[in-house]
């Protein structure tokens, strides 16, 4: 009976936090506002190469294996893996012993105008924006994360030619903020995002760090 219990709670939870999940990204198509501290690399001197304590290598998400977000997230999260490579964003998966066990994405901008990502950060030509760093449960603290940082990195300054790439982190989540300062980063500025109906309505940086 305990166990029966203790699995019943376990289900509400993830049913619970599924569903207000959902409800948060309807009220951010209506209006959002995102308080973050974010991270800039222009050369590789800007960050260190973190290696993870298990043996990880970084492989491109493709159109052949994005379902495999699978091994280490829930089943509902391959169409949005799909969907990402459809807007043309950048994917890597970490994998060990044939596993996925982690992965990490990139949008940048190749254009000649400034272009807006993710509905509210503005990107200059030749600029890119990592985000969604995840890594299954099973596998965190093990620097599967900065590892990611530190592969992806390189890869779009050397092989896509970006200038600047930014990081942008919810002041609020400390295992990210931990995650930057394992890969060597500093906080180059804090920003305020507001977006409404899906568009970038305002930008203002708040603070700029030394």
């Amino acid at each position: 009976m305990y166990k029966e219990a203790k699995h019943k709670r376990q289900l509400n939870d993830l049913i619970g936090k599924v569903l207000q999940q959902k409800a948060i990204k309807k009220l951010q198509k209506i209006f959002w506002i995102y308080l973050t501290k974010n991270f800039s690399i222009k050369v590789i001197n800007d960050f260190n190469q973190v290696e993870p304590e298990i043996k990880c290598k970084l492989i491109p998400i493709t159109l052949d294996n994005y379902h495999r977000v699978a091994d280490f997230r829930e089943e509902g999260r391959i169409s949005q893996y799909r969907d990402k490579l459809a807007h043309k964003e950048i994917g890597f998966f970490a994998e060990h012993s044939r596993r996925m066990v982690g992965s990490i994405w990139a949008s940048i901008n190749k254009g000649k105008v400034p272009t807006v990502v993710r509905t509210y950060i503005e990107l200059m030509p030749n600029e890119g924006l990592i985000h969604d760093i995840v890594t299954g449960q099973e596998f965190r603290g093990m620097r599967v994360g900065p590892f990611m940082v530190s592969k992806i990195a390189p890869l779009l300054l050397r092989e896509y030619g970006l200038t600047r790439i930014i990081i942008d982190v919810n002041i609020r989540n400390r295992a990210s903020l931990g995650m930057m300062d394992k890969v060597g980063l500093r906080i180059d500025h804090k920003m305020l995002y507001v977006s409404a109906f899906g568009k970038l309505v305002l930008q203002l940086v708040l603070k700029k760090y030394a």
